[in-house]
């Protein structure tokens, strides 16, 4: 996939999400597949006022590259501030947010908000553009209520971004109901720049057979990927028509381990128990007796306590395993 002058070495791509898309995560999912990794969201006035948090942010570490920075606001002047403050960093995309639903992002107008003001939003994709030396590219949803993008568009695209992610749902539907592939495929019927389709890919399959249905040209996966970092290479194996290979417990339990000191390393210490927590359940999600797992995890009171949780249930599986006994997980949806 080619975006301006960036080529990326797939067409599968690892979303922004709040609170999850650090440089741990993105580090371990370019060395499973994905071929672009994407910061979780910075806010432009953040950035602008100088806060250290948001600035903590824009980590970026040389072996995820590339990577793309996923900027919010409503302010263009403040936007163009801050694409000027990105153009320093090591950052190879900047993505300009205009699908956020959540309250807290919709009540500064940015994000989603912006999808209600079309020549508003024009002028904050204008202004970054015009700052950014990066390819500067939008991630959006169809519209507020309904599918807006005919409507939308035509001035975000004179603004002069690169490409276009879709998340085919409305704002107001959140993350319910069932992402709107057909809108992926209408888009991309009449757009001129790349388009990257998001929504309801919980599996290589689904990754290629959103590729397959609405000729988008790359695939956006988020919530699935977490704590299975392999569904990227499980997408690749599907494009290229060949079944991917079964990851056995321990590849599971080394990754957990790997993860946890790569956030280690980039997050500080003082996150390590929260971090902890966060990655144990997610690569524990859909092995067997995860549940009874998960409780017990979290309650442990120390890192110590949740290691010694975890070593214990794992060492079960890899049991399981050697036995011969066939344990459910990510092989079940491919």
């Amino acid at each position: 996939m080619q975006i301006k002058t960036l080529e990326l070495g797939g067409p599968f791509v690892a979303a922004p999400m709040a609170g999850v898309t650090s440089p741990a995560f993105r580090l371990m999912a370019r060395r499973s597949g994905a071929s672009l990794a994407y910061t979780e969201m910075v806010s432009a006035v953040g950035l602008v006022r100088g806060h250290k948090l948001t600035w903590d942010l824009c980590q970026v570490t040389p072996q995820e590259r590339p990577v793309a920075l996923q900027l919010f606001g409503s302010d263009p002047q403040i936007m163009h501030q801050a694409a000027r403050l990105v153009a320093g960093m090591p950052v190879d995309l900047v993505d300009v947010n205009l699908g956020c639903p959540a309250k807290k992002i919709r009540r500064q107008g940015a994000g989603s908000a912006l999808l209600e003001d079309p020549l508003l939003a024009s002028e904050v994709v204008a202004a970054t553009v015009q700052a950014s030396i990066a390819p500067v590219t939008v991630k959006l949803r169809l519209g507020f209520k309904s599918d807006q993008l005919e409507e939308l568009l035509p001035g975000i695209l004179k603004a002069g971004i690169s490409a276009v992610c879709l998340h085919a749902r409305t704002a107001k539907q959140g993350f319910a109901g069932v992402a709107d592939w057909d809108a992926i495929a209408r888009l991309k019927a009449w757009c001129p720049v790349p388009v990257i389709g998001n929504g309801d890919v919980r599996s290589g399959g689904q990754a290629v057979a959103m590729l397959r249905q609405t000729g988008c040209d790359g695939v956006m996966i988020g919530r699935a990927a977490l704590g299975n970092p392999w569904i990227f290479e499980r997408a690749l194996a599907r494009l290229a028509n060949r079944e991917p290979r079964q990851v056995p417990v321990g590849e599971r339990r080394a990754a957990l381990w790997e993860h946890m000191e790569l956030a280690r390393l980039h997050g500080g210490p003082n996150q390590a128990l929260h971090f902890a927590r966060q990655f144990m359940m997610w690569y524990s999600k859909g092995l067997p007796d995860s549940a009874a797992y998960r409780r017990q995890a979290g309650q442990a009171c120390d890192l110590a306590s949740l290691i010694t949780i975890t070593d214990s249930y794992f060492n079960n599986l890899e049991a399981m395993e050697l036995a011969g006994q066939q344990a459910p997980g990510l092989e079940a949806a491919s």
